[in-house]
């Protein structure tokens, strides 16, 4: 399953951890990895390097490509199975010394991270292989630091990979209110022909635009109206039902609200 970002943020910024291990590995193209269960009283993060693969944890399959990491909990039992090429991975195994007990539970869950950009999380990678064939306490120290950058990166990329998620969807959405905005537009239903639920619209639109849909919506139906009123010739009814509304008086006081002038008024001023 996936999971959300803020609270795997969450989960790693207030629990106690500590870096154990982390090893490479290659699969070669064809095979199939069974038999094995992850170790015992250890989270692992499963992080590719090169090619794909089909990674199941308690049955629950993973397509890992190279832009997923997979988390996986403790005793669970392995299955792997390559594609059209060599699979290399890194696991890295940490140990949850405390954590809340409403985030408890991650220590036994397993779940997919997608990452935008990969590049970054396997230069530290490197770094921490390096420094883990060393045994003295100094790299023993640097281990530490390294595996939170590790954290760090990987928590950046996959906040990152999301945005860009919500940038999208917004960006549809804003799209579809350029081109329709004269028409009627019921958020609802909006929802549903990106197949997103009314409230995520609401968090979205306020996430990015600082605006509710509707209040966007609207202030982009002025905007036109204001565009109108200073180019064109149009009465204030015709100009009304040209951006969306049907009731020029209560398009009048929308336009009086936002601009402290009546439609009128503003053309006045913006026409001499």
């Amino acid at each position: 399953m996936a999971i959300k970002i803020n609270e795997l943020i969450e989960y790693f910024a207030t629990s106690t951890i500590e870096f154990k291990n982390a090893f490479k590995s290659t699969l070669p193209v064809g095979k199939i990895d069974t038999n094995r269960k992850t170790a015992f009283q250890l989270c692992g993060l499963i992080i590719p390097l090169r090619g794909t693969a089909r990674f199941s944890l308690n049955g629950v399959p993973y397509h890992i490509d190279v832009n997923t990491i997979v988390h996986a909990g403790e005793g669970m039992d392995i299955k792997i199975k390559t594609y059209e090429e060599d699979w290399t991975y890194v696991v890295v195994h940490y140990q949850v010394i405390q954590a809340k007990d409403e985030l408890k539970s991650f220590v036994n869950q397993h779940f997919s991270i997608e990452i935008d950009n990969m590049h970054e999380v396997q230069e530290i990678l490197n770094q921490l292989l390096t420094k883990n064939m060393n045994p003295d306490y100094f790299s023993q120290f640097e281990l530490k630091v390294i595996f939170m950058n590790l954290l760090q990166s990987i928590l950046n990329g996959a906040r990152n990979s999301q945005y860009n998620l919500t940038l999208q969807q917004v960006t549809q959405i804003l799209d579809y209110f350029h081109t329709h905005y004269e028409e009627e537009i019921v958020i609802s239903e909006v929802a549903d022909m990106f197949d997103i639920d009314r409230r995520r619209i609401a968090y979205l639109f306020e996430k990015i635009t600082g605006l509710t849909p509707i209040r966007y919506l609207t202030r982009y139906r002025i905007s036109k109206a204001k565009e109108l009123l200073t180019a064109s010739e149009l009465s204030i009814a015709e100009i009304s039902e040209a951006i969306g509304y049907q009731d020029s008086f209560y398009f009048s006081r929308v336009f009086k609200d936002l601009t402290q002038m009546s439609p009128s008024q503003f053309r006045k001023v913006h026409q001499s």
